[in-house]
């Protein structure tokens, strides 16, 4: 058995100091190593006299605790180092055996963390984030005081659990930002990064930025230790949507626009199948919107599209479904989307809806204003499955409206496509008709009423072309696409230069003073903005020796809307040279009297539509009489269109209207057989 001095020596060599204590925390007995630290006090001494004063109260109580348990424990300096003390009474005593083992240099690690804790904390207060601390397993997260005040509370307002902001977070937001914080609590990603919204103490939801990253784990790989900082990016998030909306939603008509049906047909054909509904597509295209434009002008315009859109919303279907909507394309194109079960008979229903909806007459700064629509329709899965092949074939209905007469609808059928399939053909092969001598001229007769039996003093010469495949193609086919590709112009010129060439020929057999009216399109006056007749027409009637009233050259009442000084100066060069200028189709444009006073105008020619309905009486006869009245006290002479019956040429001619011009007196036929029908005296 060791004998006592044997034991102490074994305690001495310890590298912890070791001592033994009463009930009341007095030291009795002390190894070398605490009796060296204490510089060798007197026995027995209390042991919370030797600890750095701030330490002694916190002894006291953990001393007392210790008495009912036997076991103590306790972080403390002695001696101006920082001291793990561990002791046990022993068995059946009241004494205390324990030890001290230095942690200074564990504890001075630590002080460096936190110091370095702070020091980053600090740094990120100072950038404007709030910045979080989460103890993952004990449950306790630490919030800085801007991240409070962040939503608006003061420290001590909330808890200091996760579960505090977490019930805070927009319920929306709740899945993504548990999906994100398992991902880089899994290691799946380096850093932990979300978007959500937070309910701030006022009551609003602010969004943020929440970035952290797990600093410590257990030995399993468990996160123990998390930080963070929140970023307030609610003004971020307001621009983000204000740009969204910006490029999603028409700023006029508040309408969603172009790209956001898009959007909304895309989402519609992917979940078309699985919610058993067929796609309707109505392309909305006002009629004779420009003429509102151009003469009330573009304020007015704006106002009377807003008030289109609401219409047309108040057309939608009471029990819409969800996938529907009212777009603007641009300008004065507006798109339905419709989706049901059966969506054709729904379809039909809206799209008589809307012709009737915007017939009646908007009230627009003081104006009552009247347009009409044409609408087209494509269904889906019937006429196509993706929104190029919807598009083009509620555009092909479209024109069909359109070309039909407007202020109606069409819907989407083959023989539409087969039609478009034609119209491209004409356009290719239109280019080569000239070359090919495929174009030709007939002309139609021009009598005076008051002598209809007197030979003609004027015609009107009428394009045709005559297709070696496809035969006669009417001009109401191929001046559209003429004028669509920019042809117009050629064959314009060419128009004139034969005209020419037939006054020429006529004027020179002996019919002194015979004219010849031309149509101008529109495309060409416009072609020649900024330059000289193209070619030099003026130039090429004295090559031939003709004065310019061996021309007239008839214009539609849509050139005068243009409003544009390069068509008024156009106009004036040709009537300066002699030529009579001609205002076609006169009555069915939107304002026709202010034309006359802006431009020279020779003849107005009294549109077809109103010479039909004269054997009626009633409006037509009446608005007849008028133009005649008018042009008379303005000076100016008048033919009548389409003068079918010796009942119109009757009526007219008591009315005093000057010229005629129809199949009652002769359709058009080319120049020989012109001559032999009308000069036959110059034939023999």
């Amino acid at each position: 058995m060791s004998s006592p001095v044997h034991f102490a020596s074994v305690l001495d060599a310890l590298p912890q100091q070791v001592w033994k204590a009463d009930a009341q925390g007095r030291l009795l007995w002390m190894n070398a190593r605490l009796a060296e630290a204490l510089n060798r006090p007197d026995l027995p001494t209390p042991l919370a006299q030797w600890l750095h004063e701030d330490d002694r109260a916190a002894f006291a109580q953990r001393w007392a605790d210790a008495q009912a348990t036997g076991r103590f424990e306790l972080e403390y300096r002695v001696g101006g180092h920082w001291m793990l003390a561990q002791a046990q009474r022993l068995a059946e005593s009241a004494l205390w055996l324990g030890t001290h083992t230095d942690i200074a240099e564990r504890r001075a690690a630590e002080h460096r963390l936190h110091e370095a804790d702070a020091i980053w904390k600090l740094a990120l207060e100072c950038s404007g984030d709030g910045v979080w601390d989460w103890h993952v397993q004990a449950g306790i997260e630490h919030f800085s005081d801007r991240y409070l005040r962040l939503y608006g509370f003061e420290p001590g307002d909330l808890d200091a659990t996760p579960e505090a902001f977490d019930a805070r977070t927009h319920p929306e937001d709740l899945a993504r930002m548990a999906q994100d914080r398992e991902d880089h609590f899994a290691g799946r990603t380096p850093v932990y990064r979300n978007e959500h919204r937070v309910l701030s103490k006022d009551g609003q939801w602010r969004w943020v930025l929440s970035r952290g990253m797990v600093i410590a784990r257990d030995t399993t790989g468990k996160p123990l230790r998390m930080v963070g900082t929140h970023t307030d990016i609610t003004e971020r998030k307001r621009q983000e949507t204000l740009v969204w909306q910006q490029a999603r939603v028409d700023a006029l008509t508040g309408l969603p626009n172009r790209r956001a049906l898009r959007e909304r047909i895309e989402r519609a054909l992917a979940q078309r199948a699985s919610r058993g509904e067929e796609l309707a597509v109505l392309f909305v295209d006002l009629d004779h919107f420009k003429e509102v434009n151009d003469s009330l002008g573009h304020d007015v315009g704006d106002a009377l599209l807003v008030q289109v859109a609401g219409r047309l919303q108040d057309c939608m279907p009471a029990d819409g479904a969800s996938n529907g909507a009212v777009a603007r394309m641009g300008g004065d194109e507006f798109t339905v989307l419709l989706a049901a079960a059966q969506v054709q008979p729904q379809a039909e229903r809206t799209g008589h809806g809307v012709l009737e909806a915007l017939s009646e007459a908007f009230q627009v700064a003081g104006e009552r204003v009247y347009v009409s629509a044409s609408i087209g329709v494509s269904l889906a899965p019937r006429d196509g499955l993706d929104i190029e092949a919807l598009f083009k074939h509620a555009d092909l209905a479209l024109y069909e409206a359109k070309r039909a007469g407007r202020n109606r609808m069409a819907m989407f059928t083959p023989s539409l496509h087969d039609a478009a399939q034609r119209r491209a053909r004409l356009a290719g092969e239109l280019r080569g008709a000239l070359q090919l001598q495929q174009l030709s001229l007939v002309y139609q007769p021009i009598l005076s009423l008051r002598d209809p039996a007197a030979p003609p003093r004027k015609a009107e010469a009428l394009l045709r072309w005559r297709h070696p495949q496809l035969g006669d193609v009417s001009p109401a086919q191929f001046i559209p696409i003429a004028e669509s590709s920019g042809l117009i112009v050629d064959i314009g010129n060419w128009v004139f230069r034969e005209a020419a060439a037939q006054a020429q020929t006529w004027r020179a057999a002996g019919h002194e003073g015979f004219q010849i009216s031309i149509n101008k399109s529109p495309v060409q006056f416009l072609s020649e903005r900024g330059h000289r007749l193209q070619p030099d027409w003026i130039s090429h009637l004295r090559s031939l020796g003709l004065g310019g009233d061996a021309l007239a050259v008839e214009i539609t009442e849509g050139l005068l809307l243009e409003r544009d000084e390069a068509v008024a100066e156009r106009l004036r060069a040709l009537r300066e040279a002699g030529l009579a200028i001609a205002l076609d189709d006169f009555g069915t444009g939107y304002s026709s009297l202010s034309y006359l006073q802006h431009h020279d105008i020779d003849t107005v020619k009294i549109d077809r539509s109103f010479i039909a309905g004269l054997e009626n009486g009633g409006k037509a006869l009446a608005l007849c009489r008028a133009i005649v009245t008018m042009a008379r006290e303005l000076a100016l002479e008048v033919v009548a269109e389409g003068v079918e019956t010796e009942a119109q040429m009757l009526a007219l001619r008591e009315m005093g209207c000057n010229w005629g011009q129809g199949w009652w007196f002769g359709k058009g036929v080319p120049s020989a057989e012109f001559e032999e029908r009308w000069f036959p005296a110059a034939t023999r």
